[in-house]
C-alpha cells in the first residue's frame, strides 16, 4: 500500500473569520456523506395566493377532551400547562343530529362551539354511528340526505362567525377491518368524495372548513395498500393518521416513523398530523411524550399532532391520559412549553382561499429541460446500490439496485473512462483499496488498485479537464489533500493543505472552467469554503449553509455547468438544494428519509 509522505507541506491555509454570519440559514442544511436514496425536487412550487401551514421546525399541539362541555377542560389544562393548545379534536356522527332542528340544542353546534370557546379549532372525526354502513352503502348514496342535514347543523356552528372553521376527517381509520367501512379502497375514495363534494355543494368552502384524510398508521395486512385509499389531491387538504405507543413499546420514529415518512415522500406538499396519539402508561412516557414533540417539531411535514385523553379500560384498553383535570403529565407540559411548539387562534393561515400546503418551499424540477443535471445513488450497510432517476414529478424512483462490495465501505461515483456517463465506485477506508466499475450493475470491479491511507476520506473529480475523473484523498487528521491524475497505485501527482484539520471534503466545479476543485464544509457551524485551484492558500469563497449536523455534498443541480452546494439533514431526512454557493434559502427541498452513504451522480 502506497502512503503519501515525506514531501514538504506548504504552510496551512487561513480561512478568514467566520465574524457575524454564523446564523444557520433558514430552509438549508448539510449534507451527509454517502449512502442511500435521490434527487429530489418533487412536485411544484407553491402555487401564489395558496394558504400555508407550519412546516420544518414548528408544530401546534392538540387535545381530545373527554368531557362534552370542553371548554372548561381546555381552559383549565391551558393554565396547568402554561400554553394553550392550537386544536382541539373530537368525534362526531352524521346521525348526531339526526331529526333534529337546526337550533341552539344542536349537538354538532355546542360540541364545536365548546372546543371554539376554549380557543381551539376544531379536528373533528366523523362516521355514521350507530350505523354501521359499508364504504359501497355510502358511495351509492343511501346516507346522501343525513349528510345534508348534518351540514344545516355545521353550519349553525359557523354562522356564529367570529372566524369560526374546522378541520373535518370523514370515515378515518380506513385501512382496517375495525370500522365498517374499512378495506374497500375504491368504494372509500367514491364516498369520501361524496361527502366532500355534498358539503362543498352547500356553499360550505375552504375559508370554513378543510378536508383531512385520516388513516391508520398501521394498516391491517389483510387490507389494501394504505395509498390505495388516497382520494386525490384536489379532495384532501390534511393527511393525518392514528399513531398510538401500544405496551409493547416503541421509540417514535418506530410507531409513526415510517408511516409519517411514507406519506411525506408520495404527498409532498401535503400537511401532516398526528390526528390521534397517546402513550401506555410506563415509567417512560413521559419522555416519550417530550421525544414526540421534539420529533414532529423537526419533520419539515408534519405541522400538529392531536392527544387522545380518554380513560379507556372499560373498552379494554388503558387509561391514555396526560391531564385528569387536576394533575399533568411532565412530558406533556415540557413538550407544550417548548419554543418549537405553535400556538394559534383562530388557525387563519391554514383556512385562506386556495388550496393548503406546507409553509415551507415545495419540492420542484430545478433541471432545465433538454439539459443533464446530478442526481443522488446510496449505498447502504447490506453493501446494496440504489440509483435513483432524475424526477420533474415527484421523488425520484429507483431505476437500478445491485449489490457490489462490502458493508462499510464508502460509494463512489465518476465518469471513468470519459464517455460521458458516471458510474459507481467503492473505497475501502480500512486499507485504501479502490474498486471501480464502468457500468452500474453487480459484477468484478473494472479497475482496483491501492491508493491512500488507512482513515483517508475519498473524493472523486475531473482535477487536470482531461474528462475523466480520478480518485484523490484527503487526511483528515492533517489536513492534507492528495491528487491524483491516473486511476492506479503509484504517488500523488501533487498535495497541498487546505483548511482546518477535522472539516469534511466535498469536491466541484465551482467557477465553470470545467476543472474541479476542493471545498471543506464544518459540520459544526455550517461553514462551506472551497478554493477555485488545487493548491493552499485564501477561500476563494465561503458562507454558511444548513444547520450544525447536516451533512453537504456538491452537484449540478439545473444543469448549468456550475456545481453548487446541497445538503442532507439527518434528523429529518430533507434534502435541500441550492442553485447559488452562498448563504440563502433553499431553492429546492425534498424528503429522502433516513439515508447514509449518499454521494452525487450524474446520470
Amino acid at each position: 500500500m502506497l502512503t503519501m509522505t515525506g514531501l514538504c507541506s506548504p504552510p496551512s491555509v487561513q480561512v478568514r473569520p467566520e465574524t457575524a454570519d454564523t446564523r444557520l440559514v433558514p430552509g438549508s442544511s448539510r449534507l451527509v456523506a454517502l449512502f442511500v436514496a435521490v434527487l429530489l425536487f418533487m412536485a411544484a412550487a407553491i402555487p401564489a395566493g395558496a394558504a400555508t401551514a407550519e412546516g420544518s421546525g414548528q408544530v401546534h399541539g392538540g387535545f381530545y377532551s373527554d368531557d362534552f362541555f370542553s371548554s372548561g377542560d381546555l381552559n383549565a389544562l391551558a393554565s396547568a400547562t402554561g400554553k394553550r393548545v392550537s386544536i382541539g379534536g373530537t368525534f362526531m356522527s352524521f346521525k348526531e343530529d339526526a331529526g333534529r332542528p337546526v337550533d341552539e340544542s344542536s349537538n354538532t353546534r355546542n360540541k364545536l362551539n365548546e372546543i371554539w370557546k376554549g380557543k381551539a379549532t376544531p379536528f373533528a372525526n366523523i362516521d355514521f354511528w350507530p350505523d354501521k354502513p359499508s364504504a359501497a352503502t355510502i358511495a351509492g348514496g343511501a346516507y346522501d340526505a343525513q349528510i345534508r342535514q348534518w351540514v344545516n347543523h355545521l353550519k349553525s356552528f359557523l354562522n356564529l362567525g367570529g372566524g369560526r372553521s374546522l378541520i373535518l376527517a370523514p370515515m378515518q381509520e380506513m385501512n382496517g377491518k375495525w370500522t365498517s367501512y374499512g378495506c374497500s379502497p375504491s368504494a372509500f375514495k367514491t364516498a369520501f368524495r361524496r361527502i366532500v363534494d355534498i358539503i362543498r355543494s352547500e356553499g360550505i368552502d375552504e375559508t370554513k372548513v378543510r378536508f383531512a384524510w385520516a388513516p391508520n398508521g398501521w394498516t391491517d395486512p389483510n387490507c389494501a395498500s394504505i395509498h390505495d385509499y388516497y382520494p386525490g389531491d384536489s379532495y384532501v387538504d390534511i393527511i393525518g393518521i392514528s399513531a398510538y405507543r401500544w405496551s409493547d413499546g416503541g421509540t417514535v420514529g418506530q410507531v409513526m416513523g415510517s408511516t409519517i415518512n411514507d406519506l411525506a415522500v408520495r404527498y409532498p406538499t401535503k400537511p401532516l398530523v398526528i390526528a390521534q396519539t397517546a402513550v401506555w402508561p410506563s415509567s417512560s412516557k413521559s419522555q416519550w411524550i417530550r421525544d414526540m414533540f421534539s420529533w414532529a417539531a423537526n419533520h419539515p411535514h408534519v405541522v400538529a399532532l392531536i392527544y387522545f385523553n380518554f380513560d379507556n379500560r372499560s373498552i379494554g384498553e388503558t387509561d391514555w391520559r396526560i391531564w385528569n383535570g387536576s394533575s399533568l403529565d411532565a412530558g406533556w407540559r415540557d413538550g407544550m412549553r417548548s419554543s418549537s411548539t405553535a400556538y394559534q387562534f383562530p388557525l387563519s393561515s391554514w383556512f385562506e382561499k386556495g388550496i393548503l400546503v406546507l409553509g415551507h418551499t415545495a419540492g420542484k424540477n430545478l433541471c432545465g429541460k433538454g439539459k443533464r443535471c446530478h442526481t443522488l445513488t446510496a449505498h447502504d450497510s447490506s453493501g446494496r446500490f440504489r440509483i435513483f432517476e432524475y424526477a420533474a414529478s415527484g421523488l425520484g424512483r429507483v431505476s437500478k439496485s445491485f449489490i457490489f462490495g462490502r458493508p462499510g465501505d464508502i460509494p463512489l461515483s465518476g465518469d471513468w473512462d470519459g464517455d460521458g456517463d458516471e458510474t459507481i465506485g467503492l473505497y475501502r477506508q480500512s486499507d485504501g483499496f479502490v474498486y471501480l466499475k464502468n457500468s452500474n450493475s453487480a459484477g468484478w470491479a473494472d479497475h482496483s488498485f491501492y491508493f491512500g491511507r488507512s482513515g483517508d476520506v475519498p473524493i472523486v473529480g475531473d482535477f487536470n479537464g482531461d474528462g475523466k475523473d480520478t480518485v484523490s484523498v484527503y487526511r483528515p487528521s492533517t489536513g492534507k489533500f492528495y491528487i491524483k491524475n491516473s486511476l492506479k497505485e503509484g504517488w500523488a501527482d501533487f498535495e497541498f493543505v487546505f483548511g482546518r484539520t477535522g472539516d469534511k471534503p466535498f469536491v466541484g466545479d465551482f467557477d465553470g472552467n470545467g476543472r474541479d476543485s476542493i471545498g471543506l464544509h464544518r459540520e459544526s457551524t455550517g461553514l462551506v469554503y472551497y478554493r477555485n485551484h488545487l493548491s493552499s492558500g485564501w477561500a476563494d469563497a465561503e458562507f454558511v449553509y444548513g444547520r450544525p449536523g447536516d451533512i453537504l455534498v456538491a452537484g449540478d443541480w439545473n444543469g448549468d455547468g456550475v456545481d453548487t452546494v446541497g445538503v442532507y439533514r439527518p434528523s429529518t431526512g430533507m434534502f435541500f438544494v441550492r442553485n447559488k454557493n452562498s448563504a440563502g434559502n433553499a431553492d429546492a427541498q425534498a424528503y429522502i428519509g433516513a439515508q447514509s452513504g449518499i454521494v452525487s451522480m450524474l446520470p
